[in-house]
């Protein structure tokens, strides 16, 4: 006689095991986070779905990741009168975006061969990764949809798998339209953009959970492709309930661990960011000529175009920020006493721009020689080779800073 159960029965795997009492003093909470998990990963299209409901503190114990979203004040910005809630938005966005990225291991990394990532994956507070001026896609997104909140917007932290990152966390939004399907976009916290769920470049390729402050949900549905798939979240069908009728969210702790955040508005930039400036562009140039010198090169500078170009940083900042569109045309039409199109003199110019979170100088360095622009010019005739750069550095509350470099060869027309 021979007996088989169809399906078979999951073996308890070492991932059940280590599960098992992470929320201490909240039994019942973490046998019902068990549950949900299990229930989540039955359908074995979900089996290589990453589902959880806990995040690990900077303290190292284990929280409802309900308990990290809630409504928190965001600085303001621009003219609080003027700004559409769009536009306050995709400011924000930029805003969360332009601090530090850092992955959670690098917090505690001595140096060693052996990392431990699982234990150091932690989830800090909003006013814990302001105070660190650096997190990875929980911190960013986190704070982002915190502050979509406070605008009364309809918003959640989308936990998945993205592209290049591997595992992720968006913010997902909702905008509810009278008769017409809803709206949902997906916000890239860390890099500042968002994509429409149908948009098929979107990075986001597969969602296994979603957060907001009353529950969490995990995705069942058969579809990875977004463009498929449902975001009505009462659908049990497609999306499972951690906190049901019968395993209701007041039964257990649920209060956040947010704090206020200090936006520091007292806060003095002007002479932080003069130092920062000066500093970066300091070691462009030193390092320029070094690049230069060791190929028996002279670096000769176009003081001129030094200074138009950090007006064209400034000019791009404020277009960055307001969102409006900096031409090619409007960059031509800023350099255009260098370029001088269709005249025999002027000079012929090779750059590129830099905007990007301030973290140190020599990360600006790096991106600069591997760009190999000390190269560029004519082979001969050195002494019709010019270069210039320049350094633009914007303070936002908190000294979260949006920092933009350009470096030029300029070479003379024959």
């Amino acid at each position: 006689v021979c007996g088989a159960l169809a399906p078979p029965l999951a073996q308890p795997s070492q991932r059940d095991k280590e599960l098992k009492g992470r929320l201490h003093g909240q039994p019942e909470l973490d046998h019902r986070v068990r549950e949900w998990i299990a229930e989540c990963s039955r359908p074995a299209h979900c089996r290589d779905r990453s589902y959880d409901a806990v995040g690990r503190s900077l303290n190292r114990d284990y929280i409802l990741a309900t308990r990290f979203v809630t409504k928190e004040a965001p600085p303001e910005l621009d003219d609080a009168e003027v700004a559409t809630d769009e536009r306050k938005m995709t400011q924000l966005c930029r805003y969360v975006s332009l601090i530090p990225f850092l992955e959670d291991f690098h917090l505690e990394d001595a140096g060693g061969d052996e990392i431990d990532h699982e234990g150091l994956d932690v989830w800090c507070t909003s006013s814990e990764f302001l105070h660190f001026m650096a997190g990875d896609w929980e911190e960013h997104a986190t704070l982002l949809c915190n502050f979509f909140l406070h605008l009364n917007k309809t918003a959640y932290l989308v936990f998945g798998s993205g592209i290049p990152e591997g595992d992720t966390v968006y913010v997902m939004t909702v905008e509810k339209r009278s008769g017409e399907e809803d709206q949902v976009w997906f916000w890239n916290a860390s890099r500042g953009c968002k994509y429409h769920s149908k948009d098929d470049k979107c990075t986001l390729k597969e969602i296994f959970y979603v957060v907001n402050s009353d529950n969490v949900w995990g995705n069942v549905q058969p579809t990875k492709d977004l463009t498929e798939s449902s975001f009505n979240l009462k659908d049990i069908k497609c999306w499972r309930p951690l906190f049901t009728e019968k395993h209701p969210a007041s039964k257990f702790q649920t209060e956040t661990v947010q704090e206020k955040i200090d936006w520091k508005l007292n806060q003095k930039n002007e002479n932080f960011v003069r130092g920062v400036q000066k500093d970066i562009s300091l070691h462009i140039r030193n390092r320029l000529e070094h690049w230069r010198s060791r190929e028996g090169k002279s670096l000769v500078e176009n003081e001129a175009a030094n200074r138009t170009l950090t007006e064209v940083l400034k000019t791009m900042e404020r277009s960055a920020h307001s969102g409006t569109v900096f031409t090619e045309e409007d960059h031509h039409q800023k350099l255009a006493k260098f370029l001088q199109p269709g005249a025999t003199s002027g000079f012929n110019m090779t750059g590129f721009y830099i905007n990007r979170p301030y973290t140190d100088p020599q990360q600006i360095i790096d991106e600069i020689e591997n760009a190999d622009i000390h190269h560029a010019g004519p082979v001969v005739a050195e002494s019709d080779v010019q270069f210039a750069h320049a350094v633009y550095v914007r303070a936002f509350p908190r000294r979260v800073l949006s920092l933009w470099v350009a470096v030029a060869c300029l070479s003379r027309k024959r």
